[in-house]
């Protein structure tokens, strides 16, 4: 029955991928697209590409420190291994928390430290995205100081949005470090029967930051700012590729990224976050054909960085299979 829902849903996600992909096509015209990938200088590509293997290279040393500070040891090599075999999946599957279930999986069968690899890869993807949300908050003061406005109503919903999650995180690190609100929250968990019978209280444990972690905080937030920051750029090399930047607009950059980083934690269909990135773009003043091919550029250039997590990750499944245990093989126990 497992199958056959797995079956349906990746059906489901292929048909929604030729929809848009079709969609775009008939918007567009083919003969524009091609024309306009055909006048990318390719070369502006592989910066992209080298800054996105050093965003991760970062984002290792990042999850290796919150791994540490909740006592899972691991060396710097088997972190990159699992790292970049987490990234592989998140680009793969085109979004989700897929890679982050592998890498807390294999955490689990390497150490049974489950609930702490779980804690230190929540803060570490927690860490990306409000670092993200602190960057649209940067480009829309930006954007307000040097036209006065927000453009549009479209635009200025969608910098609402940014301001709201941003708000929303604020309250999350609050709560992980101020021991008022999380005695509060633990009281109020205690009278609902129903989460007594729950993990939920200690993998949030977990998750909290004690006084003694407070430098952590400085560590991550520092490592967080660089990684985003590089993220923001590999982008910023596909705009140029296309002839797209300019001394004006490059603030939309910080704004609409982070948009296209929160639609990455959700499982959509190849083409779904392209298309919603280069439609903002689009309302932003951008030519419509070099906004969509800019979003699809840019998720290939992430997926060919991220390909050496598929070389880890097979190379993981042979070594596993050669030993009496491997019914075990904790990467592939995590995507069933």
């Amino acid at each position: 029955m497992k199958s056959v829902r797995t079956i349906l849903f990746t059906t489901l996600k292929i048909v929604v991928t030729i929809g848009v992909i079709l969609l775009l096509i008939g918007k567009l015209g083919w003969d524009d697209i091609l024309l306009t990938i055909k006048k990318a200088h390719s070369l502006w590509l592989l910066p992209g590409l080298a800054v996105f293997l050093i965003s991760g290279w970062l984002g290792v040393i990042q999850w290796q420190l919150l791994l540490v500070n909740r006592g899972i040891k691991l060396s710097f090599g088997r972190a990159f291994r699992l790292y970049f075999i987490g990234m592989f999946f998140n680009n793969f599957v085109m979004g989700g928390i897929i890679g982050d279930a592998v890498k807390v999986a294999s955490i689990k069968t390497d150490g049974g430290k489950g609930k702490a690899g779980l804690a230190a890869t929540f803060l570490d993807r927690f860490a990306g995205l409000w670092a993200m949300c602190g960057f649209a908050v940067i480009g829309s003061a930006m954007l307000l100081i040097q036209k006065g406005e927000l453009v549009n109503g479209k635009i200025g919903t969608a910098v609402i949005a940014l301001f709201v999650t941003f708000i929303m995180f604020a309250g999350i690190m609050l709560f992980l470090v101020n021991k008022p609100l999380q005695d509060f929250f633990f009281k109020c968990y205690g009278y609902i029967p129903i989460l007594k019978k729950t993990k939920l209280k200690e993998i949030i444990s977990e998750m909290l930051i004690e006084a003694h972690d407070y430098h952590i905080l400085v560590s991550v937030s520092l490592f967080s700012f660089f990684i985003q920051l590089l993220r923001i750029s590999v982008h910023l090399f596909v705009a140029i590729s296309l002839g797209l930047l300019t001394t004006t607009n490059y603030q939309y950059f910080l704004i609409f990224v982070p948009i296209i980083a929160m639609l990455m934690t959700i499982p959509l269909p190849f083409g779904v976050r392209e298309a919603a990135g280069g439609a903002l773009f689009t309302f932003a003043g951008f030519p419509p054909e070099e906004s969509f091919v800019m979003g699809f550029l840019a998720t290939l250039v992430g997926l060919a960085a991220s390909f050496l997590g598929a070389v880890f990750f097979i190379a993981e499944k042979n070594i596993l299979r050669s030993k009496k245990n491997a019914q075990n093989i904790n990467c592939r126990t995590a995507l069933q």
